[in-house]
């Protein structure tokens, strides 16, 4: 479920005027919807077709620290396939970490665009991994998804030939 401004923004003034002792949830919903911490998520995918190897790779910032990274290996993948993967696994860890309003930044255009709702999904396996993505970024309060050139993708290009090298 996705909250517009305003909802958000009433829940959140509900929250911060309502004492919520006794009651857990709401006082971790409150503490993830009063963050202000600046969220950033890189991901990157890597696929060798000749050898069959993939990887994914991505790096949490959080107020431009250094929060968390993955670099994972991935069998006989395309390159497309492997983008959507370190997309999956990224979004994956920032619920686990319960970072709800991140920016994420990808060097695939298509994905982004497939993501965005600006091209269409053909592929069916492709298909299956674009609604893995939107189902977890539902979850999500607050994100969005824009692409950025390779050079300035190169942390997450790193993590990701990095795991497509873990096979050997």
């Amino acid at each position: 479920m996705k909250l517009s401004d305003k909802e958000l923004k009433e829940l959140k003034h509900l929250l911060e005027s309502t004492n919520l002792n006794g009651y857990p949830n709401l006082l971790d919903l409150k503490k993830k919807i009063s963050s202000n911490n600046k969220v950033e998520l890189f991901i990157d995918g890597s696929a060798d077709l000749q050898s069959k190897t993939a990887g994914i790779g991505g790096v949490i910032f959080v107020n431009q620290e250094k929060f968390k990274f993955f670099s994972e290996y991935l069998h006989d993948s395309t390159n497309n396939e492997a983008e959507y993967e370190s997309l999956i696994f990224g979004i994956e860890m920032l619920i686990e970490n319960k970072l709800f309003n991140a920016n994420i930044f990808s060097d695939s255009q298509l994905v982004v665009n497939q993501v965005n709702g600006i091209y269409k999904i053909k592929n069916d396996r492709m298909k299956l991994l674009h609604q893995r993505a939107t189902s977890l970024l539902s979850s999500l309060n607050d994100w969005t998804f824009d692409y950025i050139p390779r050079e300035k993708n190169a942390i997450a290009d790193k993590y990701a030939d990095l795991g497509r090298r873990k096979s050997n």
